[in-house]
């Protein structure tokens, strides 16, 4: 394959090459890993012509002398002109400063594939980037690292989530800096309530010290913001500035829904400022709609139910698993992917046979996954339901997901780039599928897994399938349907 290319925001190329005003810069040990890996796995490292420039208008004479001399060391893009529909897409609103201007000409790389993945620490530029659709291409330094280490077929352990009450947190996690900042002198009072109520949470742990992500929640029974049922709160959703990027929000998001789906919630709440947009996108891409009003803080009310409604008749597969779930689909094209142990424990890794505290990668434990197959069968399509049969070992189908998009290529950059952060595959893998010609990537969404599975023979009695599927398979038999359709909508 050939290597992959890495367009650099001037922020992270500042970090990689250590150039700050006050002597180390606050990301070098990050952006010299980074740099670490791009050499080991062959990355080229890359600049856009706004870029540089933008770089040379520093006004710190010795700073822009040493970024020139380490902008020769880097491979530079030829000026690209910026498509008026990118912009739009974007939405960036004119007139552009200069900041935006550069911004949208490293989109306009992605846009042409003149780049695989763009590294940057900017925010907003992150969040144009999702709106224009490169979110998966677009990532921190932390992500991005975590990206190359998959690629390589070396990917560290990463934390998994961890289930703890809200007593046994450390009041003085650098995590709380901002919410403190954010909610004044009221923030230690609530928090020390949260902890003397014992209420249930859910952190991933740092690399180093301090947590990447926390969650805590809180049942409701005074019917909040005129919410009936059984009410969760998501008191506070937190990603750590420096692992934000690297899908952690997504990961934490999964335990929550998991854990309202076992205590049978009817919905989930949370309560946001709209200036937290990378939130506020992460959880309306996964169901949760702006509920009327505000709170006398002036906060977002982001719902989602549990319950489908009487409007969900003129609902998509797709888009009824994004509202309701997960767990929640609609059987309709339904296919059975046989899939390898090796892969199984890396997509599924709460059905390792010996639960291990670390995860290979982030990417399994993600609501978004990917996977690659070498079958030619054309009718999967967006909201197709995949049933994950384990093959060779313990064979039956052990978990549910629901396609989300798909790409046929037999361009492993192509793939490459479809798969993103998603990826469990290194580039090893990917080249090989793709040596044989066409590969199907499939990128879906999480909706359960089966503990335990439905074992093969049950299958069969049922008329879901014949024999051990030996590549994609479409469920047919309108008993077979019948009998997943009535174990898959059975309320949790």
């Amino acid at each position: 394959m050939t290597p992959a290319k890495l367009l650099f925001d001037s922020n992270a190329f500042f970090a990689c090459v250590n150039i700050s005003r006050h002597g180390i810069h606050a990301d070098a040990e990050l952006g010299t890993r980074l740099m670490e890996l791009a050499n080991k796995t062959g990355c080229e490292v890359w600049l856009t012509a706004a870029t540089q420039d933008d770089i040379n208008r520093s006004a710190d004479p010795a700073k822009r002398l040493a970024s020139s001399m380490q902008m020769r060391q880097w491979k530079n893009l030829e000026p690209l002109s910026v498509p008026l529909a990118l912009v739009t897409r974007a939405e960036y609103s004119p007139p552009l400063s200069p900041n935006d201007e550069v911004d949208t000409h490293m989109l306009a790389a992605l846009e042409v594939d003149a780049a695989d993945f763009l590294i940057t620490q900017d925010k907003k530029l992150r969040r144009h980037a999702a709106r224009a659709g490169f979110a998966d291409r677009v990532m921190t330094l932390q992500g991005s690292i975590e990206l190359l280490e998959q690629l390589a077929g070396k990917p560290q352990r990463h934390p998994t989530v961890s289930q703890v009450k809200a007593y046994t947190l450390n009041a003085a996690d650098p995590i709380f800096d901002s919410l403190r900042t954010e909610y004044g002198d009221a923030f230690d009072p609530w928090l020390a309530k949260a902890r003397s109520e014992h209420r249930d949470c859910f952190t991933i742990n740092g690399i180093g010290d301090g947590l990447d992500a926390l969650a805590i929640l809180k049942d409701e029974h005074d019917r909040p913001h005129g919410l009936a049922g059984h009410v969760l709160k998501i008191c506070t959703f937190k990603v750590a500035v420096h692992a934000e990027g690297a899908k952690r929000g997504e990961l934490l998001l999964k335990a929550v829904l998991e854990y309202a789906a076992q205590r049978d919630h009817d919905k989930v709440y949370v309560e946001v400022f709209d200036t937290h947009d990378g939130i506020v996108r992460l959880l309306e891409q996964f169901g949760f709609a702006q509920h009327p009003g505000t709170t006398e803080r002036g906060e977002l009310v982001l719902v989602k139910s549990r319950r489908p409604g009487l409007d969900t008749a003129a609902l998509n597969p797709l888009e009824f698993h994004r509202r309701y779930g997960p767990p929640a689909v609609l059987a309709a094209d339904v296919f059975l992917v046989p899939i390898q142990p090796r892969w199984h424990s890396v997509l599924f890794p709460e059905l390792r046979e010996q639960h291990e505290l670390f995860a290979p990668a982030a990417s399994g434990n993600a609501l978004i996954k990917a996977y690659l197959t070498k079958s030619t069968i054309r009718s999967v399509s967006p909201g197709s339901l995949l049933l994950f049969y384990r093959s060779e070992t313990a064979q039956g189908v052990t978990a549910v997901g629901v396609v989300d998009d798909l790409l046929r290529s037999s361009d492993p950059a192509e793939i490459r780039r479809f798969v993103g952060q998603r990826t469990v595959y290194s580039d090893d893998d990917i080249t090989r599928q793709c040596s044989g010609g066409p590969v199907l990537a499939m990128r879906f969404r999480h909706d359960r897994v089966l503990d335990p599975a439905w074992a093969r023979q049950s299958l069969i009695n049922a008329g879901v399938m014949k024999a051990a599927p030996q590549s994609l398979q479409q469920v047919t038999q309108e008993e077979g349907l019948t009998w997943l359709r009535e174990r898959l909508n059975a309320r949790r």
